[in-house]
């Protein structure tokens, strides 16, 4: 099965394609965070008992910080997405005046066009929400240890 993205992306509206790119922004973003703090937390565990443990704190507690803003850019791109939903979605009911009977058929195909669209983008959400909460939980994990 193949999937031809050019078809898709002209099928968007400008709202949706304002979000995609907005989304993959996010994404990146935060499997960079995501890596930066795996990485921190590795180089936390190594000098461990080298450092200062106030310094060593300082760090963990920034990084539960910028886990913290990361978990609020997420709850932030998932109201848009709603936003977009419900902006999105009287389109489906566009074509009531052009023809003599009820549309049905054409009102199905633009819903179920919704449901192939936002779908993927929910599991996405899923997947970099349970990426930072296994990842604040590490560090969670690490501050406990660290105290």
């Amino acid at each position: 099965m193949e999937v031809n993205f050019r078809a898709i992306w002209s099928t968007l509206s400008p709202s949706n394609r304002l979000f995609l790119l907005f989304f993959c922004g996010v994404s990146f973003y935060t499997l960079w965070v995501s890596f930066r703090a795996v990485l921190g937390l590795r180089g936390f565990k190594k000098e461990k008992g080298n450092t200062a443990p106030s310094l060593s704190g300082l760090r963990l507690h920034n990084l539960r910080k910028r886990l913290a803003n990361l978990r609020q850019l997420h709850l932030f791109a998932l109201y848009l997405l709603w936003f977009c939903i419900v902006i999105n979605l009287p389109t489906a009911f566009d074509v009531m005046g052009l023809y003599k009977t009820y549309p049905l058929g054409p009102i199905l195909q633009k819903l179920a066009f919704f449901f192939y669209y936002y779908a993927p983008i929910f599991l996405a959400f899923v997947l970099l929400h349970s990426l930072q909460w296994f990842i604040s939980a590490r560090v969670e994990a690490s501050l406990e240890e660290s105290a």
